[in-house]
């Protein structure tokens, strides 16, 4: 029997679209990419966006007379909205992945599957089969210790749960072992990695342990929420010291108004958010991210101006702009809505900004001469992204098979969102 398998979202929905392929193999079943060979149909969903929403939505309505499973965050936040949308569907939550093969057999005797409701799953040291054989996506906790206002993941993934530290590194050493060079950890906070064990965060710990594992691999430490990271900023930047940690931070700030922020219940200011920032420049040369909500309810002009203000302060490498979209189930979906109009024309203002910061923070590169891993296939032929050590992407020309390569280059170019570079013979 066929199965296919369509993923939306982040790194963790990736992970686990990839644990259910795997799974799915070891049980008998293929894996196929075309949707007009399946017997079987899985969306793996996300909530975080709600333009994303509306696309996976949309599919759904597609294929509602296939036999369809619909996994991910969706079913335990929406469930309602998909029975009507696709009634037939069977519904397997992000706390289930490890039935998916028993929904699948049941699917195919023409039974409707519901797996939903929390579960303590460790996804971790399962079988997978990797959408790029070099990265090994690695889920270090499930859930948040947060509580922010605008966020449904938190209420498809519910509260904070670590997974055990020997469970990733063991993941970690034979991932590395069977030939992956980069490992991306992930979850919806990495800075509150162990705070649900231990009161206190173990990032640093955990990072620690990974960068001594044998073998010559780099890796992408995921998002990390300011509150979190303060207490333990000195600990956690020593633990970027290691050569194996790329030079790279996700802090989301959402916001560059303090009573925005605290609206969204944050639970930080501008100038600890501000703080963290300065403290990782000042140690080494890093690429910094961040997120920012476009028009949250409320959101004044000259509040929105701060949020301007802030980019330009901070010159971030990349920021992630969301226009609000109201949550189902979330606090900020009661409260007035900003008219569209407004929040369009806020959007296009920012982005706009962002564009000329990183083209600016991209041009200091040029020049610049290193090594970088190879760890994406370009879309036209001879094409290759590499990283550097500060997780820049670069794109080179190339013949032969690259992935998983480290070479040298020559940053010679710049985009807003990529170096170019030429490979160095040495």
């Amino acid at each position: 029997m066929r199965v296919h398998i369509e993923t939306y979202g982040c790194a963790a929905s990736q992970a686990e679209s990839e644990i259910m392929a795997g799974i799915l193999k070891i049980s008998g079943f293929d894996i196929v990419l075309n949707e007009k060979d399946a017997d079987v149909i899985i969306i793996q969903t996300c909530l975080v966006k709600q333009v994303t929403e509306q696309k996976i939505l949309h599919r759904i309505k597609e294929l509602k007379d296939k036999k369809l499973i619909i996994t991910g965050c969706m079913p335990e936040v929406i469930k309602d909205k998909l029975e009507s949308i696709a009634p037939n569907a069977s519904l397997v939550s992000t706390h289930h992945i490890r039935k998916i093969a028993r929904a699948v057999q049941m699917v195919l005797k023409n039974k409707k599957v519901e797996f939903i409701g929390d579960s303590s799953e460790i996804k971790l040291c399962l079988p997978r089969i990797r959408k790029n054989p070099v990265i090994d996506i690695v889920p270090i906790s499930s859930g948040c210790s947060g509580a922010c206002t605008y966020c449904a993941v938190k209420l498809a993934k519910g509260e904070l749960f670590s997974y055990p530290k020997a469970k990733i590194i063991q993941e970690i050493t034979e991932s590395v072992r069977t030939g992956c060079k980069e490992v991306w950890l992930t979850s919806q906070d990495n800075a509150s990695y162990g705070m649900d064990k231990y009161n206190e965060s173990r990032l640093p710990d955990l990072i620690n342990s990974i960068r001594r594992i044998p073998g010559n691999f780099m890796v992408r430490i995921g998002m990390m929420n300011p509150n979190n990271i303060k207490p333990i900023l000195n600990d956690l930047i020593k633990a970027y010291s290691s050569k194996k940690i790329y030079k790279f931070v996700h802090i989301p700030v959402q916001s560059g108004n303090n009573e925005i922020l605290k609206k969204m219940n944050r639970k930080y200011t501008i100038e600890e958010f501000i703080e963290i920032v300065n403290a990782f420049r000042q140690y080494e040369r890093f690429t910094i991210w961040t997120d920012i909500i476009v028009g949250y309810p409320g959101e004044s002009e000259e509040q929105f101006r701060d949020s301007m203000k802030l980019v330009q302060k901070c010159k971030f490498d990349w920021v992630n702009i969301s226009r609000f979209a109201k949550r189902e189930g979330t606090v900020a979906a009661k409260l007035p809505q900003l008219p569209t109009d407004i929040m369009k024309k806020r959007t296009s203002k920012l982005t706009n900004l962002v564009n000329n910061v990183a083209l600016e923070r991209n041009k200091e590169w040029i020049g610049w001469e290193g090594k970088i891993l190879i760890s994406e296939k370009g879309k036209r032929p001879g094409q290759w992204i590499g990283r550097n050590f500060a997780y820049k992407p670069v794109v080179i020309f190339k013949s032969g098979n690259l992935l998983g390569k480290i070479i040298d280059v020559k940053v010679t170019d710049a985009i807003n969102t990529t170096l170019v570079g030429v490979h160095l013979k040495k």
